[in-house]
């Protein structure tokens, strides 16, 4: 066993230069498998991206909508506060209207009583 062959050598360098050979092309799979992996991470960077665009665009129509429902709001308590005071305006009017309408029949009764008395009146000056 102390004397190894040209054979064995020979044989042993093949084996050698197999398994490199084998190790090389699992290396080139991992390397394909490394790239392929990178893109799909350049993908998911770049859908990350987009998807915080979005998000910021919504956020901004969200600030927007808020904003737009403040005037709203704001809008809405000045036409409250306008209906208010016209409901008030109504109800004064409608208190001098009624004042008024009193005061036409207190004056449509003390006409009708003066009318009444003229009458009486005239009836006495012509009996005599």
């Amino acid at each position: 066993m102390g004397a190894i062959s040209n054979e064995m050598i020979w044989q042993a360098i093949k084996e050698l230069a197999e398994q490199l050979q084998q190790t090389n092309r699992q290396v080139q799979q991992l390397s394909q498998q490394v790239q392929q992996t990178n893109e799909q991470v350049e993908q998911l960077g770049e859908q990350v991206q987009q998807l915080h665009n979005q998000v910021q665009q919504l956020n901004h129509q969200v600030q927007q909508t808020h904003e737009q429902v403040e005037q709203l709001a704001k809008q809405a308590q000045q036409t409250n506060e306008q209906l208010n005071q016209l409901s008030q305006q109504v109800a004064d009017m409608d208190k001098r209207l009624t004042d008024v309408a009193n005061g036409q029949k207190i004056l449509v009764e003390e006409l009708f009583e003066n009318k009444k008395e003229i009458k009486r009146v005239k009836t006495a000056l012509n009996m005599y």
